[in-house]
């Protein structure tokens, strides 16, 4: 092996961060991330089987995707390659435990399409009230049906009912209010003195919801325990001629229980599609219920709007900048939530080149982990102060030892307990 150039020591390192962006990305966000000193490289061609090739070969340090599949081997493939930013709906296409692993953050741009989802939602919701499609198909085909479809119920003084209180469910919360309807709400985390601080009723289940309500909007996280949350025992409890909006993703609803509500209670149900794309089998089974009357589906759209598209693009570009100048990630979905250290030691010392690989040194040697840890330099840049967190507690003689480093001016032991770590 040829020994270094010892003039490469002397060269300072290129800081400019290299950002692939991948799937749709607007320009306002390009140009953002270039002010901010970035190498951008967009590529809308890449797909998940030419990504692998594309990372090793471009070797960014930052990845940045909305529904492409980031796999264990595109994460592999680069080492220089630290953050993958979702700007879609789900981190589900990025395998989060394969970046884990290799250190790799994942963050997501939560709630910058709330109030485009909400928006979708009422247009269905309206749409379905007023059976809009069905209108617009009979003039279409020169048949005027008014007595037939276009008799409504009207919302003003019915009750919404909302399914997931998050970002999503408290924009169509607001907009059911300026409708005039009762709002109701239940949500896994709600309280009541939350539902009351937002003017919504609070409901301790989703039988009860049922029962209450008039119009039901269900927007809640896709995972294992949101899986058939609205199943057969809902959709008995459910008033007949209800209507049912869907812009989760998953499989939150129970596409055979919907469908028998549809055929024999006559709930009309407004569907934004996302289980449509995934698979052949999945189409098939969607298929005869997109077919049947009173219901209207659209095509995964909730956040197919400009302005949305926007607040994620600027969303992205702060995410990146807070990475850059602090090295801290917002959004983060795989940072730990429990740290395993049980003693944080304060390590008070000068401000000086080597301070801090002396006292991790010591630390190594003893066989002890550095959990977590930050060092904060105090005003006017003489000294800082080191806050160590370990996962063992250091004996009397290693303190003894880090005391003695040098520059070292002080330090302080305090036993912690197994508790969350702070974003």
């Amino acid at each position: 092996m040829n020994d270094p150039d010892p003039n490469a020591f002397a060269t300072p390192l290129a800081l400019a961060s290299r950002v692939l962006v991948i799937d749709q990305f607007g320009q306002h966000g390009i140009d953002g991330l270039r002010a901010a000193g970035c190498d951008v490289i967009f590529n809308q061609l890449l797909s998940s089987a030419t990504l692998e090739l594309a990372v090793r070969d471009l070797e960014p340090d930052i990845l940045v995707t909305r529904t492409t599949k980031v796999t264990e081997a595109v994460l592999n493939a680069n080492v220089r390659l630290g953050l993958v930013i979702c700007t879609g709906p789900s981190t589900d296409h990025v395998d989060i435990d394969a970046a884990s692993k290799r250190g790799i953050f994942v963050a997501h741009c939560p709630g910058r399409s709330a109030m485009a989802v909400a928006e979708l939602a009422w247009a269905l919701i309206l749409g379905c009230d007023r059976q809009l499609p069905d209108q617009v198909n009979a003039i279409r085909t020169g048949q005027w049906n008014r007595d037939r479809i276009a008799d409504a119920s009207g919302l003003a003084g019915r009750t919404l009912g909302i399914i997931g209180l998050g970002q999503v469910g408290q924009e169509i919360a607001r907009r059911g209010s300026a409708f005039g309807m009762h709002v109701v709400a239940w949500s896994r985390n709600i309280t009541e003195e939350r539902c009351d601080a937002l003017g919504i009723d609070y409901c301790a289940n989703l039988v009860n919801l049922a029962k209450l309500s008039d119009v039901v909007s269900v927007s809640v996280t896709a995972n294992e325990d949101s899986d058939g949350l609205l199943g057969e025992k809902f959709f008995n409890a459910l008033r007949p001629g209800a209507t049912v909006i869907n812009t989760s993703l998953g499989k939150v609803v129970d596409q055979k229980a919907l469908l028998n509500a549809v055929r024999t209670k006559g709930i009309r149900a407004g569907l934004d599609l996302h289980e449509y794309v995934e698979s052949t089998e999945s189409k098939a089974g969607i298929l005869e219920l997109v077919q049947q009357p009173g219901i209207y589906s659209t095509m995964q759209s909730g956040a197919m709007t400009e302005q949305a598209r926007e607040a994620v693009d600027h969303e992205v570009v702060r995410i990146i900048r807070q990475w850059l100048e602090h090295g801290t990630v917002s959004g983060c979905v795989n940072r730990t939530t429990e740290s395993s250290a049980v003693t944080l030691i304060h390590v008070r010392h000068l401000n000086r080149p080597g301070v801090l690989a002396g006292i991790f040194e010591v630390i190594g040697k003893a066989g002890i982990n550095v959990e977590e840890m930050e060092n904060v330099i105090c005003a006017g840049g003489d000294a800082g102060i080191a806050r160590i967190h370990l996962n063992e507690t250091p004996t009397e003689g290693h303190i003894t030892a880090i005391q003695q480093a040098p520059h070292v001016l002080g330090v302080s032991v305090q036993a912690i307990h197994r508790s969350p770590i702070s974003a």
